[in-house]
């Protein structure tokens, strides 16, 4: 009995201090956003991707809206033939209508993630995590 309630007692505690190291070192990952329509239409079109636009995960960053990862969207049906492996990062101008492609790729090299973690900066960088990684890229904090 009483090894259930230590055990019941330090699960959670080390989740706590699990979720509290990564937000406290800067690793806390926000939600990505939605993009609106236009958005999405302006990024795919940046990306240079055709089909319908259920067949790619758009999202922005939650922390810096100007920056947008894009992938193939696996859950979508009938997009078999838009599939691509890799990901994108695009970044806009503040009035987020006009896209422009910072790296795209599946094995984008060290020295490109470094500099692409520079130039979008650390928050932004954290919440494209599932973009970036899908790219290659594995230096994530």
């Amino acid at each position: 009995m009483t090894r259930k309630l230590i055990a019941l007692g330090v699960i959670p505690a080390a989740a706590l201090a699990i979720t509290a190291g990564q937000a406290l070192s800067g690793g806390a990952i926000s939600k990505q956003k939605t993009p609106t329509a236009a958005q999405k239409k302006a990024i795919m079109k940046a990306a240079d991707l055709t089909g319908p636009a259920s067949c790619y995960a758009i999202q922005l960053s939650a922390r810096k809206r100007t920056i947008a990862g894009v992938k193939f969207n696996e859950r979508a049906k009938n997009c078999t033939k838009y599939a691509f492996d890799g990901a994108g990062l695009y970044f806009s101008t503040p009035n987020r209508k006009v896209w422009f492609d910072l790296e795209s790729g599946s094995s984008v090299g060290t020295s490109n993630c470094s500099a692409l973690k520079t130039l979008v900066g650390n928050a932004a960088w954290q919440d494209m995590i599932p973009y970036i990684s899908t790219m290659g890229c594995t230096n994530f904090d």
